[in-house]
């Protein structure tokens, strides 16, 4: 069966494989990741500016700290050290789910669809966040950055997601909120979907689809 999406014109195309990226998609990580950069940044005395939080998450930690401190790569390894040690003291206490993604993959788990993560998180916090949300059962295939030998935007996770799944390219789309997810998708033969959490489409992708909203993956 086909619906329409919400805010497009077209009919949403139903599909046999959901792979999602975590962050931001599914998960709201946002107030651990928000501490990790004020913490680090208060070291080095980098303003943190709550409204370029986006741009924050978007971009490579190193690119954000060689743009305030410079080539300084003893000095990264140790912002780098405050950074990850703080998310990982946090982050699990904050994390939530975004209500139209919790209903999303509960509905389409239900109806028999097979879900998976492709993440350029290690897979064992993938692990962590899912069994501390309650949905870890949910999924039959996670793919972290340790489990292949090039992350996305390279579309190697999005494979090894389908081979797990036994899904074709065409009955497969790959869901995230990044030019990375969106990329890999594409470049494994999916159609693709990105979620715009923030109001601010990403740009340097083209996905078949664009929402606000994962609900629209569900059939009426």
């Amino acid at each position: 069966m086909m619906h329409r999406a919400p805010g497009t014109a077209a009919y949403m195309k139903e599909y046999s494989a959901y792979l999602f990226d975590m962050d931001n998609t599914l998960v709201d990580s946002s107030r651990g990741y928000e501490r990790a950069f004020r913490a680090a940044f208060k070291e080095y005395g980098i303003p943190y500016d709550p409204m370029r939080y986006g741009e924050y998450i978007r971009s490579p930690l190193e690119a954000t700290f060689s743009k305030h401190v410079g080539n300084a790569p003893c000095k990264y390894r140790d912002f780098y050290s405050i950074f990850a040690n703080t998310y990982e003291r946090t982050h699990l206490d904050s994390l939530s789910l975004f209500p139209d993604a919790s209903r999303c993959i509960a509905e389409l788990s239900a109806a028999g669809k097979k879900l998976g993560i492709v993440s350029n998180s290690e897979t064992r916090y993938i692990t962590a966040i899912l069994s501390k949300l309650g949905v870890f059962g949910l999924f039959d295939s996670l793919v972290g950055y340790d489990r292949v030998s090039s992350p996305k935007p390279d579309p190697e996770p999005v494979a090894l997601g389908m081979r797990e799944l036994g899904s074709a390219p065409s009955e497969t789309i790959m869901v995230g909120d990044s030019a990375n997810d969106i990329t890999a998708g594409n470049s494994a033969g999916t159609d693709t979907m990105l979620v715009v959490r923030d109001g601010v489409a990403v740009s340097g992708c083209m996905p078949t689809r664009l929402t606000a909203d994962l609900t629209c993956l569900l059939e009426p």
